[in-house]
Order: structure tokens, then C-alpha cells, then sequence
């Protein structure tokens, strides 16, 4: 079977098209492991976990912070997921994330004195889904699944100003909504591929801050309470594995988000002032794991 060019292609083009940053912009989400079940009958169950990271982090140089030796940007974590087919074409869900997230900048967009600042962003989620599987075709080498779910989870971050110390925090909860329609492709037994055009639906409560009101404003804050944010999040995962553990597979998945829909400037500030200051996400993880079927092989 040839592989799909079409859906790759597009998915690549949106990496690329992604909107640029702002300067010293705030990151108010990032994009969670999509990890597909590859499932073709009941009783298919499957454990994953995989390592997600920013490209920079796994092969660039590493620029390191003078005062504390840690890299000056980093985008890691890890997702871990557990599903199983319940009939031949309904599957349930369940998935965790983790993400530690750092960016230090040139200057200081609350206070002109300072030399440097740094942001520190920690995220966790736990997600819940369910949906369906079926064939497509007779050849049984492209399935479909639908997945409707909700990931609930916090995210906290703290914004230090150097060498004039300063500490502001920005802590909240979340839930988040998706719809995932994915194309799962079963090239052979041990090279599959997954196609996923996610759709996701961002609401917040509990923030707590000692941010001003101004500096809210500033940085772009103000525009959260209240607002759903809404984010594309297409994904493409490639798994292998070996005839002799048919079990188990390799996975190596590329996860993309766009930025949160809204206004490109802030209407609640001075519109000279403060433009540009929308909320952004991270717009690229790139993820290698491990996925175990228990079952597979041991059932016709």
C-alpha cells in the first residue's frame, strides 16, 4: 500500500504557516501526545508511553543559563494512555500528561530596567474519551476511529525579571474538549500509520495571579477569563515493530496545535500600547514511545 501523501503534505504545510510569536509572548497550552489505538476487533487492549519534546531540545546545541547551568528554552514531557475496544467497533480511553516548559528572553516586557526575564510553565492533564471504529473497505487496511473526549488538568507558571528581582505567577485549571476523526493505515502488521485532524474546545477557572491588572493587559492575561479557546491540532503517528514481539511497537509521532482563535490585539488596552498580545500555544512536539498489545498475535 502507498502512503497517503496528501494528508501529510497538509499537515506539514500548517507547521510551517503557523503564526509567528510576539515578543516575550504567554503560552497557555501545549499540545498533547495523540497516540492511536490501531484497533480491528474486540478485545484489542493497548499501554503506551511516550516521551514528547521540541526538536531544539533533543538535537540542537545546548545553550545553557550562566547563573544556573539549565537550558535557556525547553519544551518536555510525557504522556502515558491506556485504551481498549469494548465491541467490535466502540473503544474506550484514558490518558495522562506531564509538561515542563521554560523560555528566557533578551529583556524584560514588564520592567525596562531589567537585562533578561524568565518563564516557567508546569502542565498536567488527565483525559477521558470514547468512540468508534470500523473498516474501511474490504481489504481491512484503513480504519477509521472517532474519538470525543475531555482532558481535565492545571497549568501554573512563574515570570521572574533579571537582575532586578521580580516574581509574578499565573495558575489556573482547565478543561479541555476534542473531537479527534483519525485514519489509521496497516501497511503490514509491523508498519501502521495514523492520520488524526483534532479539534479542541479550551475552558478556564480557579486562575490565580499577582499579576496587576496593567501588566495583565500587557502581557495579554486579561483576555483569558471568560473566553473558550479554540485550537487544531492535526497529528500523523508512525508505529513498528518485529514478527517475533508482535506485542510491541515503536512509536514516533509529530503533534502540531495553532494558535487559540482571537483578536489580534488587545481591545482593553491603549491600542498603541499593547498590540500583539495574544495568548499563543505551543505550535510543535515531536514524540517517541512505546505501545504494548497484550493480545495481539495470541487471537485470530
Amino acid at each position: 500500500m502507498r502512503v497517503p501523501i496528501y494528508p501529510v503534505a497538509a499537515i506539514l504545510v500548517l507547521f510551517f504557516l503557523a503564526s509567528c510569536s510576539t515578543t516575550n509572548p504567554r503560552y497557555i497550552h501545549n499540545p498533547a501526545v495523540y497516540n492511536a489505538s490501531f484497533f480491528r476487533q474486540q478485545g484489542d487492549f493497548k499501554l503506551s508511553g511516550a516521551f514528547a519534546a521540541n526538536p531544539d531540545n533533543l538535537f540542537s546545541n545546548i545553550d545553557l543559563d550562566s547563573s544556573s547551568g539549565d537550558k535557556t528554552d525547553k519544551n518536555l514531557g510525557f504522556d502515558v494512555q491506556a485504551a481498549v475496544a469494548v465491541t467490535n467497533h466502540f473503544m474506550i480511553q484514558v490518558a495522562g500528561m506531564r509538561r515542563f516548559e521554560k523560555d528566557r528572553f533578551n529583556d524584560d516586557d514588564l520592567l525596562d530596567a531589567n537585562e533578561s526575564s524568565k518563564i516557567n510553565y508546569t502542565r498536567s492533564m488527565v483525559d477521558v474519551g470514547a468512540g468508534f471504529y470500523t473498516a474501511m473497505g474490504a481489504s481491512n487496511k484503513v480504519y477509521f476511529n472517532g474519538i470525543f473526549g475531555a482532558g481535565f488538568g492545571s497549568s501554573k507558571s512563574t515570570d521572574r525579571g533579571m537582575p532586578t528581582e521580580r516574581k509574578r505567577y499565573y495558575d489556573y485549571h482547565f478543561v479541555k474538549y476534542h473531537l479527534s476523526p483519525s485514519f489509521n493505515f496497516f501497511f503490514s502488521d509491523n508498519a501502521r500509520m495514523s492520520v488524526a485532524p483534532q479539534f479542541s474546545l479550551m475552558t478556564t477557572s480557579n486562575i490565580s495571579t499577582n499579576y496587576t491588572e496593567d501588566e495583565q493587559a500587557r502581557v495579554g492575561y486579561n483576555t483569558l477569563p471568560g473566553k473558550n479557546k479554540v485550537f487544531f491540532e492535526p497529528s500523523m503517528l508512525f508505529q513498528a515493530g518485529f514478527p517475533n514481539i508482535s506485542w510491541m511497537k515503536f512509536d514516533v509521532g509529530m503533534h502540531f496545535a495553532t494558535n487559540p482563535l482571537s483578536s489580534k490585539s488587545n481591545e482593553d488596552a491603549p491600542p498603541t500600547v499593547y498590540e500583539n498580545r495574544d495568548l499563543r500555544s505551543r505550535k510543535f512536539l515531536l514524540s517517541l514511545g512505546l505501545s504494548f498489545y497484550p493480545f495481539e498475535g495470541k487471537r485470530k
